[in-house]
């Protein structure tokens, strides 16, 4: 990174590159559900301070994000990330499988992909978030926006230019619901 070099991973090395990331130190992979239903518990395990990336210093990033349902398991992540004091004000990005998304030494991320993966780019607009041990997370207002590959993400500002949608997510005693229902990949 020093030397202006890129950098990148997928699946647990996509994990890796954010501010904190899941560490599956639960012996497996937790689904949204587990971690909606309980994000302070066990199976929500995040480690931190591993890597320093400019623009990624408020991200926690998650992999094969739409055909692994992986909305709820990273507001979870957020959710517990700000709760332990691991990341303030933390941001979510999740990436689809056969999909890249490349920031460029201005901070400007791009998607390319060979199928219809897109990036998610997931943030509370409050910290609203109700945790607290073995209790479901409720959040009222976390903002879901698709980005693909006619997008532009400023991870400076977290502005998507070009979005391919955007919605909000509202979580009930651990249960996401989406206001808009997601478009299809294209």
């Amino acid at each position: 990174m020093r030397d202006g070099k890129p950098l990148g991973g997928t699946s647990a090395g996509l994990a890796i590159l954010g501010s904190a990331s899941y560490g599956a130190l639960d012996g497996g992979s937790v689904t949204s559900g587990h971690a909606l239903s309980d994000p302070l518990g066990e199976a929500v395990t995040l480690d931190h301070d591993f890597l320093h990336l400019p623009f990624l210093a408020r991200v926690v990033t998650d992999s094969h994000f739409g055909a692994r349902d992986r909305l709820g398991r990273l507001v979870a992540f957020l959710a517990r990330a700000e709760h332990d004091g691991l990341v303030e004000q933390p941001i979510g990005i999740g990436v689809d499988e056969n999909t890249a998304l490349c920031i460029d030494g201005d901070g400007v991320g791009r998607v390319f992909t060979e199928s219809q993966g897109r990036a998610w780019l997931v943030r509370a607009r409050e910290r609203d978030a109700v945790l607290g041990i073995a209790t479901p997370l409720s959040a009222q207002d976390v903002r879901v926006t698709l980005v693909g590959p006619d997008s532009r993400i400023d991870l400076v500002t977290f502005d998507v230019d070009a979005p391919l949608f955007t919605t909000t997510a509202v979580i009930h005693a651990g249960e996401l619901a989406l206001e808009d229902a997601l478009p299809e990949p294209p």
